[in-house]
């Protein structure tokens, strides 16, 4: 019987053996190594550095052009801006649609209602799609000739000063000829007219004497 019990208990001595060194090693890499459980450290490297704007996204200055009126004549002069720098064309057309900072003496060039459809950016030129109030809300910044040239150079200005972009193409529902909502997109607000690039224009940055 004694014989009996010492050949079970045999097996049962080497199962709890096993089961043992089983648990011990069970769920562990290699020796030395750490399980890391925050992946905090990765999400931030993907995030990107510099500096962080409200939604989270790196930022980068842009020099923006709007209307400034003195007794003689009327300029653009700059105001500085952080965009999103991910796209920073369409953040800068967005930003000059929106106007100057409240409290600027800046008046702004173009109508708050227009959107930015499209921006590309190909072998130098920025292409800008806006929508059609482009057109129609022109009386809301004054469509005159000197309105109409200062916002067409607030444009190039504008853009031409981000990286990489040497003339702007301007497009009003996809077009930069026909018609859109009765108006020739051509003719813009009727008086200087819309060329097919604009390019920058220094002469009518105001500057201080």
């Amino acid at each position: 019987m004694r014989t009996r019990m010492r050949t079970l208990a045999v097996p049962a001595l080497i199962l709890l053996i096993f089961v043992f060194v089983t648990a011990s090693t069970c769920g562990c890499g290699e020796p030395g190594e750490k399980k890391n459980t925050d992946n905090s450290a990765e999400n931030g490297e993907a995030q990107g550095g510099g500096d962080n704007g409200p939604g989270g996204g790196t930022t980068s200055e842009v020099t923006l052009y709007f209307r400034y009126d003195t007794p003689e004549k009327s300029w653009l002069a700059p105001e500085k801006r952080e965009i999103d720098a991910a796209d920073p064309c369409r953040a800068a057309m967005a930003a000059l649609i929106s106007g100057p900072m409240p409290g600027s003496s800046l008046k702004p060039v173009l109508p708050d209602t227009v959107s930015v459809l499209g921006v590309a950016l190909e072998g130098g030129v920025c292409t800008v799609d806006l929508s059609k109030e482009v057109l129609t809300d022109a009386s809301k910044v004054g469509a005159g000739a000197t309105s109409e040239m200062l916002a067409l150079a607030a444009i190039a200005d504008t853009l031409t000063g981000i990286q990489g972009v040497e003339k702007v193409r301007l497009l009003v529902e996809g077009q930069q000829s026909g018609m859109v909502e009765g108006r020739f997109v051509e003719d813009f607000w009727g008086h200087v007219g819309l060329p097919e690039f604009l390019e920058r224009n220094e002469e009518v940055i105001f500057k201080e004497v």
